[in-house]
């Protein structure tokens, strides 16, 4: 077991604590188990964490962070592109890390306000994709903009779920038409296809 009694204890409890939400689940992460999986004392993480909706929002932060990194490298000069690749990267994101995911899209931590980073980390997810569509619509009225990058979001967000489900069905289903898996497997087979369609939709 690897001792964490050296160096910036706190991020190396956080970095501990990402791995144990992504392998196991956010559910079944407590101090306690923090503690234990980082050989420090049972107190030792409280002097960080006062509770575990505090422990989860360092976890759904790094999240962010790790997100905004992945879909805002510079693709192309290309607005378009840089949009599916957004999308491409976003989807990915959401299915390699599913656990992580679910903490941070989902109601662990109620008021993301009460952890200016966290709430930081999050928003710039949504800013950077306000900022590419603004960009690349044609349309530029504030209050388009702002609902289509909401529809964009939620198309993202319900393929990382599907794509998900994707993964753990029987390969047989795959293939029957009376499914919505066949389109669903075709989909995945070809997302770029896919998101360019519904990105080139809003024009």
């Amino acid at each position: 077991m690897k001792s964490y009694h050296h160096g910036n204890l706190k991020q190396e409890l956080i970095d501990c604590a990402c791995k144990m939400c992504e392998r196991d689940g956010y559910t079944k992460l407590s101090i306690r188990s923090l503690a234990k999986e980082s050989n420090v004392s049972q107190t030792a993480p409280y002097r960080h964490f006062k509770t575990k909706e505090d422990l989860y929002a360092e976890i759904a932060k790094e999240g962010f962070n790790k997100l905004y990194k992945t879909i805002s490298k510079v693709k192309s000069k290309n607005i378009e592109e840089n949009l599916i690749f957004l999308g491409e990267e976003y989807v990915a994101f959401g299915v390699k890390n599913a656990n992580t995911y679910d903490l941070m899209f989902g109601t662990a931590v109620t008021d993301f306000t009460k952890y200016p980073h966290l709430f930081q980390a999050a928003n710039q997810t949504y800013h950077h994709l306000l900022s590419l569509f603004t960009e690349y619509s044609s349309n530029k009225d504030s209050e388009f903009i702002s609902e289509t990058c909401i529809d964009l979001w939620a198309k993202m967000h319900g393929l990382v779920g599907l794509l998900r489900k994707l993964e753990v069905v029987p390969s047989k289903l795959l293939d029957m038409p009376d499914t919505p898996f066949m389109a669903l497997n075709s989909i995945n087979n070809d997302l770029n296809s896919y998101i360019k369609k519904f990105i080139r939709a809003t024009q």
